[in-house]
């Protein structure tokens, strides 16, 4: 099965510095006065954008919604209540709390489209990152209709060849990719092309980007012969520039040894992604995470043929570089665990294959008991709890499998006591789904089983307070 297109992931654009505006004075006599006027925001926008520069995002987030709040009295046009949101939004796209983002921008985008008018160049920056903002959330019909806004301003103002229009080009096709729009999308970067070859040469370093996307967006149409000449001019041009082992190749060989990859000529991806692999741990170091995807790369290409034994060694060594870097649950060492186990079990190795089936169904429980409160949660909210009391019942049925306290219901009460008071700490949510099935029961006027539960939970609630209080 041939993969699809990669979207590049869209970098968010930097804050405005604050220098940009003129803090004019409000004319609300009450804003002068109250505690959380104009004084009052100043050092909270000052505290937040000093807390964003020094990466302390929760402390930025605070401060500048207390900002936002201290403007509610401001005039729609005073430039301290734009630089608020702008920044605010910021910080939110940062954390990438884009949901929180968007209104954010959208209201900023409407008080500057009063003051300038809906066609005014300025508003291009807002646009771009509404953009950027719904694109992120996979909102791609919005993002392709902001960035296409975009373009249509920046022509006006500077023409049809100005060099600032190649990102929002890119934008555009990237947003029609997505909507598996290639045909639209492919004119986008056509002109792209034609721009950066005009202004700045066809042998330009920034020229082999712009090929390697054109060709990756040829390979998903199928047109492998276009996307491998096109591969093969962007290496070209990045060699020239930087020579042989220069990192700027690394995307350019990838996209390259993929094209090889969907066409099955497995022959000329391999050295290509083995160039890869040796050029990462030369510039990268020999445990970064990018190191560990062109690991993989290499493995699932001799997968595809079948050669499980070449396989093997790529995939353990990918999985021990991002069990080091991202720890045992994440998601990429879940998904690393289970292809390595289907790798054993493809050579017959069940011995090896057996531990990692165990790792990876522990794993997917988690999953499965995360789902269940959420979508529980859900129901309880709507006040649906007959709906939720199933699902509470299967995640405490997960939790108690393998539990010290399902292990002590046919002892003594004593040795159940001590199994509580035991230096091992309760499953992970367990407290929480306890106490939020008593609570679906007593709604459900089931008293005696939430007394039970609440029981249950208040053994559990002491040995987390006693493991908090204790020294690390």
């Amino acid at each position: 099965m041939k993969n699809s297109i990669q979207l590049v992931t869209l970098a968010l654009i930097s804050m405005l510095p604050g220098a940009g505006f003129m803090c004019a004075q409000n004319t609300v006599g009450s804003a002068v006065t109250d505690p959380a006027g104009p004084n009052q925001w100043e050092k909270q926008y000052n505290d937040g954008t000093a807390a964003f520069q020094a990466n302390n995002y929760r402390e930025a987030e605070k401060q500048l919604k207390a900002a936002l709040k201290s403007t509610r009295e401001f005039a729609s046009n005073d430039p301290k209540l734009l630089k608020t949101l702008d920044s605010l939004s910021q910080v939110l796209r940062a954390q990438s709390k884009y949901t929180e983002a968007e209104p954010l921008m959208e209201r900023h985008l409407t008080l500057n489209e009063r003051i300038l008018g809906k066609f005014h160049p300025d508003l291009a920056k807002d646009i771009d990152e509404l953009g950027r903002i719904c694109f992120a959330q996979m909102k791609f019909v919005s993002s392709e209709a902001y960035f296409r806004r975009e373009l249509a301003i920046l022509e006006k103002k500077f023409g049809p060849e100005y060099m600032e229009l190649i990102p929002t080009l890119t934008n555009i096709a990237q947003s029609c990719q997505a909507l598996n729009k290639n045909n639209e999308a492919e004119p986008m970067l056509k002109r792209a092309i034609a721009i950066r070859e005009k202004n700045q040469g066809a042998e330009s370093f920034e020229m082999s980007a712009d090929l390697a996307r054109l060709g990756a967006l040829y390979a998903v149409m199928n047109r492998y012969k276009d996307s491998e000449d096109l591969g093969q001019r962007a290496i070209a041009i990045a060699e020239k520039d930087g020579g042989p082992n220069t990192p700027r190749l690394l995307p350019l060989l990838d996209s390259l040894a993929n094209t090889f990859r969907d066409e099955d000529k497995f022959d000329r991806a391999e050295p290509i992604y083995m160039r890869a692999i040796a050029l990462r741990e030369t510039t990268l170091g020999p445990n970064h995470p990018e190191l560990a995807n062109s690991l993989d790369a290499i493995a699932s290409l001799y997968i595809k043929q079948k050669r499980f034994t070449d396989a093997a060694p790529y995939y353990e060594r990918s999985l021990q570089i991002r069990t080091t870097v991202l720890g045992p649950d994440s998601q990429l060492v879940i998904s690393g665990i289970d292809r390595l186990a289907a790798c054993y079990t493809s050579q017959e190795k069940l011995v090896e294959a057996e531990p990692l089936f165990k790792q990876s169904f522990t794993a997917h429980e988690k999953e499965t008991l995360v789902a269940l409160r959420s979508l529980a949660n859900v129901y309880i909210s709507r006040e649906k709890y007959y709906d939720a009391d199933p699902l509470y019942r299967l995640a405490l049925a997960i939790y108690d499998k393998d539990t010290p306290a399902k292990k002590a219901t046919n002892n003594s009460k004593k040795q159940q006591q001590h199994v509580v008071a035991a230096n091992e700490p309760p499953p992970p949510y367990l407290l929480e789904t306890l106490d939020e099935y008593a609570l679906v029961l007593r709604k459900l006027k089931r008293k005696g089983e939430a007394s039970k539960l609440e029981s249950r939970a208040k053994p559990i609630r002491a040995q987390l307070a006693m493991l908090k209080s204790q020294p690390n």
